[in-house]
Order: C-alpha cells, then sequence, then structure tokens
C-alpha cells in the first residue's frame, strides 16, 4: 500500500471561480475594492467577508 502526503483536496467549482476572478482582478491592477477582498477570501476557502445580507436588511429586495 501507497500513501502520499501530498495528496490535496479537490477545488469546489466555486473557489475555483473565485479563485479565477481574484487573478483576473490581480493582473488588471484593481486589487483595492471590496470584491477582490470578497474574491480573495473566497479562493482560499475563507468566510465571506461580505455577506449577502445583512442583520439591518435581512430581507432581498427582490423578495418584496
Amino acid at each position: 500500500m501507497v500513501v502520499s502526503s501530498s495528496i490535496q483536496p479537490q477545488m469546489s467549482t466555486e473557489v475555483r471561480n473565485w479563485a479565477i476572478v481574484a487573478k483576473a482582478m490581480e493582473a488588471a491592477g484593481a486589487t483595492s475594492s471590496q470584491m477582490y477582498v470578497r474574491a480573495k477570501a473566497l479562493a482560499q476557502g475563507k468566510l465571506d467577508p461580505m455577506p449577502t445580507s445583512a442583520p439591518e436588511a435581512p430581507y432581498s429586495i427582490s423578495a418584496a
């Protein structure tokens, strides 16, 4: 039995997409926006720093 210590978990499609967005923004020099901060965090598997709903506005305006 051969066990490799270099096995890495497979990246989800969502995380892969955020990584693409972050790299594209880096290539364009657009790293000062909140969207870049969000893309970078999600690409690294961290929590979303920009949740889609805030306590002040818990309901989507599209549901109104």
